[in-house]
């Protein structure tokens, strides 16, 4: 038997238009990160599973570590770990023991499916549409008092697009 192992679904690594909700318990403190799939650069939307792992990349000069790089920063009080360079061997096993000592959840929302034959100006609707129903569920969570990864909480310009999906996640937080 191994020491341990990794199961994921397939369905971890279908392409979707998904609204998330990661959760990190550290004894008591509770910290979210929200976040959603549809690239504005690209016609795609990454599946959970690599956005959970970019999430949690320990390479300095990467732009989709915010997990990571919240906790060495303000969590763990690095502020060089700021900067977008390589981190020193101190700030990641400093990452390490606190990322041992947390349980990490994902959260994951299902809004659209991916079609990879979908039209630029078609993909660029779902994308603007997950993006302001992600400003509405990053709002209640501010709202709510929940100690927010995010670092950009852009104030939503318009009703949510999914109001059902907005109350379900309400109702599963607490918010």
């Amino acid at each position: 038997m191994p020491d341990f192992s990794i199961e994921l679904a397939a369905e971890q690594f279908r392409r979707a238009y998904l609204l998330y909700v990661i959760e990190i318990c550290h004894n008591k403190d509770r910290y979210y990160y929200i976040g959603q799939t549809g690239d504005k650069n690209y016609i795609t939307a990454r599946p959970a599973f690599r956005r959970l792992s970019g999430h949690l990349e320990d390479r300095g000069e990467s732009t989709q570590n915010q997990v990571y790089r919240y906790i060495a920063t303000k969590v763990l009080g690095y502020r060089e770990a700021e900067n977008r360079e390589a981190f020193h061997e101190k700030i990641k096993q400093a990452v390490e023991d606190f990322l041992v000592g947390s349980t990490i959840r994902m959260h994951i929302y299902k809004v659209h499916l991916f079609d990879p034959t979908i039209s630029r100006s078609d993909h660029l609707i779902n994308v603007r549409k997950i993006s302001l129903l992600e400003r509405h569920v990053i709002r209640a969570f501010t709202n709510s008092g929940k100690s927010l990864i995010n670092k950009t909480t852009i104030e939503p310009t318009g009703p949510c697009p999914y109001p059902r999906l907005l109350t379900r996640i309400k109702s599963e937080f607490g918010l």
